[in-house]
């Protein structure tokens, strides 16, 4: 229901994972399991998903021509059929990016899925910035007004706590024309995510005349024996040392780029957002990250 970027991944049904040899296994465990992602779609080329982009794409139309301008004047049925359409449009949008990620952080070195989601990501945001319209006017609704609407129709009151997370945004919410220029913009972000992602993936560390990738070579940090952590961390240290460019470019561009939207929300702190999103209290982040810090001393006497 919430006119967001979709989030690349959801929780997996229980029939994703099948016994399929994956390209990934090891020396120690063999050929690994692989996603099956059926359930979502057969293929990227399954006539399920192109039908699925074409009712997203007029619906997403005649979502924007059927409620922009008019959401204050919806009565309690209207304004919940309006929303059943939106979950509807989410929903789908959602199981085409889950199916699109999915298959990517199977293999992030493969050219052919990081395309395939990249275009993916393009057509749904396309599609859905005509739908930017929704949450704003949800918090231009005065309080009473939606109140009524709840005590008036059980099936739409259901929804309340997600209208509170969209209202939650009303003091940082920008003009019409500003969000959804920023809605546009976030496939820019999501590139050099990508780009992040893939550079991490195709790395290669050293170490005792065998050739690791990034999680292998990370497992060796909680490795009992402390010469093989210290050689783990020498060589994660060399070869990130040799791609500090590219990861300074990735990480001083997006942190630059979320210092002005913040800037421009008004937001106080850079944590607001985050806070915002998880739906938890600055407070209570504060007093967990306090918890964990006074226990330091136990922690790492017990590591």
């Amino acid at each position: 229901m919430l006119n967001l970027p979709f989030p690349a991944l959801t929780t997996p049904s229980k029939t994703l994972l099948r016994d399929a040899n994956a390209p990934s296994g090891t020396k120690e465990l063999g050929d690994l399991p692989e996603w099956d992602l059926s359930d979502l779609y057969s293929s990227q080329e399954a006539p399920e998903l192109s039908r699925d982009l074409d009712w997203l794409e007029g619906e997403c139309s005649a979502f924007a021509a059927d409620y922009e301008g008019k959401l204050a004047a919806l009565d309690s049925a209207g304004l919940l059929n309006c929303v059943l359409r939106n979950e509807k449009i989410n929903s789908i949008a959602g199981r085409i990016m889950s199916f699109a990620g999915l298959r990517y952080y199977q293999l992030t070195t493969d050219a052919e899925r990081a395309k395939f989601m990249s275009d993916m990501q393009e057509k749904i945001t396309v599609f859905t910035t005509p739908l930017v319209f929704f949450t704003l006017e949800i918090n231009r609704i005065e309080d009473g007004q939606l109140e009524a609407l709840f005590a008036d129709n059980a099936d739409l009151a259901r929804y309340k706590p997600v209208f509170d997370r969209i209202r939650a945004m009303k003091p940082y919410q920008l003009s019409d024309e500003l969000e959804k220029f920023l809605h546009d913009l976030g496939v820019v972000g999501d590139a050099w995510e990508r780009l992040f992602d893939e550079t991490i993936a195709g790395l290669t560390f050293t170490l005792d005349g065998e050739e690791l990738n990034i999680e292998g070579t990370l497992n060796l940090l909680t490795d009992p024996d402390r010469s093989k952590r210290e050689a783990a961390s020498r060589e994660l240290a060399r070869v990130f040392q040799d791609n500090i460019k590219t990861f300074a470019r990735v990480h001083n561009t997006q942190a630059k780029e979320k210092e002005i939207v913040d800037r421009w929300r008004g937001m106080p702190t850079p944590q607001t957002g985050r806070h915002l999103s998880n739906d938890v209290e600055p407070e209570v982040v504060e007093a967990l990250r306090e918890a964990v810090v006074a226990a330091y001393p136990k922690l790492s006497h017990r590591y």
